[in-house]
């Protein structure tokens, strides 16, 4: 299994469209992995976790066509994570009459039904789309996949999610776009066994109930450690990184790895050997 990081920032990206804090002046000045896109992930040339707006970029960027896609995962319906123009582009003539394999887009409800009323005819885009909720398991295209519940967008009516995802062979956890996991999406991970485990750590210092910092990122990390969710020598990894209060890469690396995290950047690929 191969793991391609496609972006690995919050929702302003890394630095900031329209910011000129300390650190993403720094970041502009230092470029190479401090430059980061909205978080999405590529699984195998095939599984894309999130649609977000700078997947064009990405795919450019990491020199990586984005066709060979047979199986989608959108975890929620904000805009850095789901923007629908992405699903446009499978049409004519938008792929120049090329075949391309159908996508089996899979998320929340409420992601799913707007994909369904923004294109009523998603044949004619080579889609299915179909709704999940927290705490189902299904296979496809030789994945099984777990929806977990995540804690995120307090007091609206968008559903989050979280996923696992195995090949047979190895077993991942990606998580994003939650605060402190809910107790009974932990019981749901109960008895897993993770080769890696990649983590939200949106906010470093700073504080906000949907989201993780240091303090509750390190935490949840324990609490892999401790219910025997990590395998042995297994990897934790930290991503979706907020300029408002993680510092610039190398400084983040000095931060978390005494912990036994990896920083994610965007193009690091992790490779899952047989």
């Amino acid at each position: 299994m191969r793991l391609l990081f496609l972006g690995t920032a919050a929702a302003e990206g890394y630095p900031g469209i329209f910011c000129d804090c300390d650190y993403c002046r720094e970041a502009r000045a230092l470029g190479g992995k401090n430059l980061r896109f909205r978080s999405a992930m590529l699984i195998n040339q095939d599984l894309l976790i999130d649609f977000g707006p700078d997947l064009l970029a990405a795919s450019q960027r990491f020199n990586v066509s984005l066709s060979h896609i047979t199986t989608g995962l959108v975890t929620h319906a904000h805009a850095d994570h789901f923007h629908l123009g992405n699903f446009e582009m499978r049409g004519q003539p938008f792929t120049a009459r090329l075949p391309i394999p159908t996508l089996n887009l899979f998320g929340p409800p409420d992601a799913i039904q707007a994909v369904h009323q923004a294109y009523p005819h998603l044949d004619e885009l080579r889609m299915t789309a179909q709704a999940v909720n927290a705490f189902t398991t299904w296979e496809t295209n030789g994945y099984q996949m777990t929806s977990y519940q995540a804690y995120h967008a307090i007091g609206g009516e968008l559903t989050c999610l979280f996923y696992s995802i195995s090949d047979g062979k190895h077993n991942i956890l990606y998580a994003t776009d939650t605060g402190p996991f809910p107790e009974a999406t932990w019981q749901a991970l109960s008895g897993r066994v993770f080769d890696v485990m990649i983590l939200e750590e949106t906010l470093g210092n700073g504080t906000y109930a949907a989201h993780l910092g240091f303090e509750g990122f390190l935490d949840h990390c324990r609490r892999f450690t401790r219910e025997g969710l990590l395998k042995p020598g297994g990897r934790i990894i930290a991503h979706h990184l907020s300029h408002s209060g993680n510092p610039p890469h190398a400084k983040l690396e000095a931060i978390l790895n005494p912990h036994g995290v990896e920083v994610a950047y965007d193009g690091m690929i992790v490779d899952l050997e047989d």
